[in-house]
Formats: C-alpha cells, structure tokens, sequence
C-alpha cells in the first residue's frame, strides 16, 4: 500500500516539478546552410533572467539582435517566457558549432546547450536579400503582448565615443535606430534609462531619417536619444541598453483594389545592445596635495569687494572656479589668509548649466573678513588644482596677490573717547549735599540690586533645568548613536549618511533649540558663537552637514563614513561638554 502512495504521488508532483524546472533553450531555425544563408537563433528563459550572454558565433556574421517577452496565466498557473533572438548569415563551409549562453536568476547562472550546424560549399546569392518588401513578424493576439519578428530588419545600436574613461570624465552615448525603408514605427512607451553608477543628462533628438547600409542592407537611420555620463566608481562599468514599445506597420505582400500594397500593425519591444566601459581611477603620481576631485578644464581666480578698509569693518572675499567639468562634484579649497583675521564659513553658489554637452557654469565661496588691527597686509595667491580631461595630468592654478590697506577703526577711537569723557565727568563730581539724600540713594541702590540678584537666580535656576533636561535627551541620544550602532549602515553610503543628518539635526534641536525649518549654515554658526564654540570645532561640524549632502552625488568609501562618524561622536562629546 505504502508503494502504491508512492508512486501516486510520484505521478502527481512530476508535472509540477517538470514545470516549475528552470532552464535556458536554445532553438535554431535549422542546422543545413549554405553558405551566405540566414537564419533566426532563439534562446528561451522560462524565468526573468539578467545578464544574459550570447555565443560569439564563430564562423558566422551576426545581423541584429532583439529581446521579447510574455507573460500567461493557465489552470492558475502563471508563467513567463523571455525570449533572445539572433539573426546569422553562414560565413564558411563545415561542421561550425554555435557555443553556449548563460544567463543568470536568483545568483545562479543557467547554460544552454551548444549547437552543430552544417555549412555547404553552396553559395545562397539572394539568403540576404530575399523578402524586402514583407517582415516576417506575427500580429499579437493582444496589444499588450510583445512579438517576435525578423530583427534584421529594426535594431537599435548603441553607440559610445570612447572605451574607457577615468573616474569623472565625460563620456557621449547616441543611440540609434536601423529600420527597413518599407517600414513606418510609432513609439508606444519609451522605458526610462537608469545609469547605475553614473551621473547622466539625456535629451530626446528630433530629426529626418538617413540613409545607412549595414552589412549590405539598406536602412533608413537616426539617432533618437543622446546621454552624456559622468562615471562614479573605477573597474568595468556597463551602460545599460534602451527598450521601445514600438507599433510597427509592415507590408503584408497583399495589394489592395488599387494596386497599393497593404499593410498590418505589430506591436513589438526592442531592447538595444548594451557596452561595457572600463573607468580608470585618476593617477596618484603627480596629485597635489589640494586636489578635491576636480575633473575638467577651469579658471580660478580670487577677488575682494575693497582694498582698503578700517579695522572692525568687513570684506568679501571671492573665490571662483569657472569652466566645464564636474562642478557639482568637488570643493574649492579653502583659502590661505593672514592670522589677524578674522574669517567665517563661506556661502557657497552655483551657477552651473546641466545639458547634452555637459556641465559648466562657475561655482563662487564667498568668505567675510574681518581685519582685527591696522596695517597693509598681502592675501598671499591661492591654488586651485584639477585634472586636466585634454592633458591628462593634474594642472594647479594660482590666483593673484592682494593688497589689503587697513586703517585705524573708528569704534575702537569712539571707546577711549566715551571712557575718558566718563572719568572727567567723575572727577567733577562734588560731595552730597547733605546725609540724608546721601542714605536714601543707598537704600534705592540696594533694593535694585537686591531685586536684581534674586531675578540672576530665578534665570539661572530656570536655564539650570533646561539645560540639564536637554543633556538628559543627549545622553540619551548618545546612548543610542555609537559607533557600534552605526556599523551596520556603513556598508550602505545611502542610508548612512541620511542617518548621520537625522542624528545632527536632533542633536542641534536638543542643544540649541534649532527647529528643522531653522536649520541652516547661517544659524547654526551664530548659535555655535553664542555659546563660545571654537572656529575649528564649528567648521568641522558644518563640513558633516556638507558631506551629508556631497554623499548624494560623490562617491564615498567605507574610511571616510567611518571617519565622518568618529568626528561627528567627538563634536557631540565637545559640544555637550
């Protein structure tokens, strides 16, 4: 009996193990050519699989190429079929044999098997040429199912200027489009490209069709969508391809009352070829000890609202970078001034123009200063530094020399003036006139010093509370950010650094009252000056906030997040005394 369950079960389970079994086929139209014959390859996935890697096809010339798809419920059971298609011409008589392709899903890779195919000396003269006026393509039993058809006929190319880059460096991408001249497309939806571990611009060309032979065919052509790509990490980068939903009309070889041929409406999806870039990291020979990662041809210069100025009183100093590069990607650095003055964090502006050529504009730090004593003082010439596309090496630029002629401030003239008047007036002074006035101002001069003192307390009192509710709250805030607890987002640059914002932003909201609409470069250094934090404890904090907002568009390792948190928990430890 026990058997008899067995092998019912066994008889059961097999249709369901049988289909649920995933595997790559490959299916060639025929295995006798001759030679210049054509003929369609098909490799079927019956999952929804990445990376898929075709055969070389040795011993043959490759026409186009198109990926399809569906997708079916049946008796409740739903499956996917993805389909990859390949057009080949026999090149040379024998035995050729068409190796395997792979493709991956759920981290194994799944093989095909490989394909014999017999080539005789027999030239086929019309295999390419034969059915020009109708396209082997079926129509769709619905719209939203994908076809198959004869790719040699539409294909989309990619096409990139260059095959390797260095990190940063401009690389231009067209993609264009092969269509039969008989044949007439709409676009249905064009799929949004995304370009993994690029800073991209796109922008959709507009244009009239143009003659263009591939492989002895005639096409009309076109380039449809440009992109320019900024690669943000080293090693072998892909760029992805592009897919259209297309409605293609294609002569059915039937003619109509008139004579005129007549012709059908397909609905089909191109994917085109995708390549792989190999992005070289810039050289560490030669790399200035300034350079933050400037890539691009610019000009840098520094200028200054005055020149002569009193003691006391504020000046603007600007540096500015110009030209066509990542400007969004880097720093100016920071400037070299004389020691007797006094400098605030910059405000930083951008003026940048972000198209298919590129990026370029200028970007400004304006700095206030403010001399602290008299004399002619020389802002001595600031360096930039970058790495030039054209040249290929880092090039550093300087700025000029400023002459700064600072005169004796008024103010500090107006307070000897105001105390030596006072003291004159103190000496002029007489004796009271007699006791009793003299006692009542005491009594006066008592009791506002008395209520004086006892309104210090109910203030002092009063901050005391406040104070030692907020370090409650950051203790416990610094309870729960330790660097133990950080580890874990380390490892994702994304979510570490809106982390690490949160964490400052309550940090600052427990310390200084800062609400989050407040929470800006200005505000946050004037509450820092109030409460008598260092210039250097104040810039470092307000550099977190930069790197917070530099990790959306910059590549950052695992060293810097781990030196960005370590000084984040030192400032909380400062700052909170």
């Amino acid at each position: 009996m026990s058997n008899k369950i067995k092998i019912i079960l066994t008889l059961l389970l097999f249709p369901i193990l049988s289909f649920s079994q995933v595997k790559l086929e490959v299916k060639a139209e025929k295995t006798n050519l001759k030679i210049g014959e054509v003929m369609q390859v098909n490799y079927v996935f019956n999952e929804e699989g990445t990376y898929f890697t075709p055969p070389s096809f040795s011993g043959f010339n490759k026409g186009g190429s198109y990926v399809s798809s569906s997708e079916a419920y049946n008796n409740g059971n739903y499956t996917i079929q993805q389909v990859y298609t390949y057009v080949i011409q026999a090149a040379k008589a024998g035995k050729v044999i068409i190796a395997p392709a792979t493709i991956k899903f759920n981290g194994k890779t799944y093989t095909s098997k490989s394909v014999l195919v017999s080539v005789s000396n027999e030239k086929a003269a019309d295999a390419i040429n034969r059915n020009q006026n109708a396209v082997p393509v079926s129509k769709p039993a619905t719209v939203n199912k994908t076809i198959s058809g004869s790719n040699n006929l539409l294909f989309i190319d990619l096409e990139v200027t260059k095959t390797s880059a260095f990190v940063n460096e401009p690389v231009e991408v067209n993609y264009r489009i092969y269509l039969s001249p008989n044949l007439e497309i709409e676009l249905n939806k064009n799929t949004v490209t995304k370009f993994n571990n690029f800073w991209s611009q796109t922008e959709d060309v507009t244009g009239g069709w143009e003659r263009a032979v591939v492989n002895n065919r005639v096409y009309k052509s076109k380039i449809f969508k440009r992109a320019i790509l900024y690669p943000q990490k080293t090693g072998k980068l892909e760029i992805t391809p592009i897919t259209l939903d297309l409605n293609i009309s294609y002569p059915t070889g039937d003619f109509d009352f008139f004579g005129d041929p007549e012709y059908d409406v397909a609905r089909r999806e191109i994917v085109s070829n995708s390549k792989l870039l190999q992005v070289l990291a810039l050289p560490e020979k030669g790399k200035p000890d300034n350079f933050t990662g400037a890539v691009g041809s610019f000009e840098f210069k520094a200028n200054v609202t005055k020149n002569e100025l009193k003691s006391g009183e504020s000046l603007q100093l600007d540096l500015i970078v110009s030209g066509k590069g990542n400007l969004k990607l880097f720093e100016i650095p920071k400037p070299n001034l004389p020691s007797n003055f006094e400098i605030y964090e910059p405000k930083h502006q951008e003026f940048i123009n972000e198209n298919i050529k590129g990026i370029s504009g200028k970007i400004v730090d304006s700095y206030t200063l403010i001399p602290q004593e008299k004399g002619n003082f020389k802002v001595k010439p600031q360096y930039f530094s970058f790495f030039d596309i054209k040249s290929k090496a880092y090039k550093t630029i300087s700025s000029e020399v400023i002459n700064l002629d600072v005169s004796q401030g008024e103010n500090q003239a107006n307070v000897t003036s105001v105390s030596t008047s006072k003291l004159t007036d103190k000496s002029q002074k007489t004796a009271p006139t007699s006791g009793f006035e003299f006692t009542f101002l005491q009594f006066i001069g008592c009791v506002t010093l008395a209520g004086l003192a006892l309104l210090f307390f109910l203030l002092k009192r009063n901050k005391t509370v406040v104070n030692d509710d907020a370090k409650t709250e950051i203790q416990l805030t610094k309870k729960d950010f330790s660097v133990n607890d950080m580890q874990q987002f380390i490892a994702d640059k994304e979510v570490f650094y809106q982390e690490m914002e949160l964490t400052i932003n309550a940090f600052l909201n427990y310390k200084f009252g800062l609400e989050k609409a407040d929470l800006n470069k200005e505000n946050i250094i004037l509450k820092f000056q109030e409460n008598q934090i260092s210039q250097e404890n104040t810039n470092d904090f307000i550099g977190l906030l930069q790197n917070c907002e530099k990790a959306r568009y910059m590549p950052t390792s695992d060293g810097n997040m781990q030196k960005d948190f370590e000084k984040l928990e030192q400032l909380v430890k400062i700052i909170n005394g």
